[in-house]
């Protein structure tokens, strides 16, 4: 705060106060006073008003009051400063935020929509974990069904390795079987070709003793006809022997051939039985990639479903980040106000300061004795408490005034908040 004081020459109680010089940047109204002092009437009567105060104390007094008061300029001009900053900056958000509705209703507006929007992803949530517990139960469900079907897979490969093992083993009786019956033909063709060949050898002995008999006397006619009798019972053996050869060849081949079809038999329901088996194996198999997709696609449903609930959580986190910078600016504004009135009470007591001084400055010139002197402070007392009191009704609207820009640009900054936090959601 700066004055100016003009000395005039003039009566010796006589003085006036100019009016304000001008108003600051900052919003605070600062006094330049003018004030008008009168001459005194003598240098003899200023020496006997003094009495025993020596210039130097006075000097000594009025320098530690500059001290002091200049330390309150300081102050008051770093708390200019900072007004004027406050000041710069809403006005930027008043230029940002021209054209648009009351800062009030939008900021309603905003909160509503973020409530809302906070009670959606409320229901989102609700709604996520709902579904999210129900894909826990179908994933448990399909792999206890898909240990089952594991397991029913394994105990078919199983099956399939011994009706497998069992074919093999019936192909090897096959194969035995053919051998037998092989050597059983082959023993029987030699049997039969050795019963001939027995028998052309009889037939030829019979024959060359018949050819010797007769040769010899015709009287020996009943060893002819013995020989006949020989030679019918020769014939009949070697008939009822191949007769009874045929009949065990014909029996034993029939018991062959049976066999022979029956392991065809087994051999052919082994075969179809190890075709259906496989033809489980591969819808089991297909079923069983198809549970794999399933479970794929769950795990994919409930990854998505946990990204979700992770972005849900970002935004509380916004939120609660946002209600803390909340409190922390309401706390500043706190600071800010209590900074504002440790200026009003500097500004008050610069007053009283000032007041004093112009009221010592007046004493020291005019020099009226004693009843002057008292006359003088009273009536100075008087005006420095006018003065007080019109400072502080000024100082009072300019911190009201001050108070509405803070409000102004708390709401500002609070609705840049909001849209930022909206932005991120």
């Amino acid at each position: 705060m700066s004055y100016t004081v003009e000395h005039h020459l003039f009566g010796p109680t006589s003085y006036r106060k100019a009016r304000p010089a001008s108003v600051s940047s900052s919003g605070f109204h600062s006094q330049r006073r003018r004030l008008t002092y009168s001459q005194p009437s003598s240098v003899d009567s200023l020496e006997t008003f003094n009495g025993d105060m020596t210039r130097r104390n006075e000097k000594e007094i009025l320098q530690t009051l500059n001290d002091r008061f200049a330390g309150y300029i300081d102050k008051v001009r770093n708390l200019e400063m900072h007004n004027r900053n406050l000041e710069a900056e809403a006005a930027a958000l008043r230029q940002s935020q021209a054209g648009r509705a009351s800062v009030g209703e939008h900021y309603e507006r905003e909160l509503g929509d973020l409530k809302g929007l906070l009670q959606q992803l409320t229901g989102e949530k609700a709604r996520a974990a709902l579904e999210h517990d129900h894909l826990e139960e179908d994933i448990q469900h399909l792999r206890v069904r898909l240990e089952d079907e594991a397991r029913n897979r394994d105990e078919l490969e199983a099956a399939a390795r011994a009706m497998k093992k069992y074919a093999e083993e019936c192909r090897l009786a096959r194969m035995e079987l053919d051998k037998k019956l092989r050597s059983l033909e082959e023993e029987a063709v030699f049997l039969k070709k050795n019963h001939e060949e027995e028998v052309a050898e009889l037939l030829d002995q019979i024959h060359g003793a018949q050819v010797s008999f007769d040769m010899r006397d015709t009287l020996k006619a009943d060893v002819t006809g013995a020989l006949r009798e020989i030679r019918a019972q020769l014939d009949g053996h070697a008939s009822k022997s191949s007769t009874h050869a045929e009949e065990w060849f014909k029996v034993r081949m029939d018991r062959l051939s049976e066999a022979a079809r029956s392991n065809q038999d087994a051999i052919r329901g082994s075969q179809d039985e190890i075709a259906d088996y496989r033809r489980q194996l591969q819808s089991r198999t297909i079923e069983l990639e198809t549970l794999r997709g399933t479970k794929d696609s769950l795990e994919r449903q409930r990854m998505e479903s946990e990204d979700r609930h992770h972005d849900e959580l970002n935004s509380l986190q916004l939120d609660n980040e946002l209600k803390s910078t909340k409190w922390e600016m309401a706390s500043q504004l706190k600071e800010y106000q209590e900074l504002l009135n440790v200026k009003m009470a500097l500004d008050i007591e610069i007053a009283a300061y000032r007041k004093l001084l112009e009221g010592e400055e007046n004493r020291f010139v005019s020099g009226g004795g004693p009843y002057s002197y008292l006359e003088s402070r009273i009536s100075s007392h008087l005006k420095v408490k006018g003065e007080e009191i019109s400072d502080t009704v000024i100082v009072e609207e300019q911190t009201d005034e001050t108070q509405k820009d803070l409000n102004f640009a708390c709401l500002m900054q609070l609705l840049l908040m909001v849209n930022c936090t909206v932005s991120l959601f």
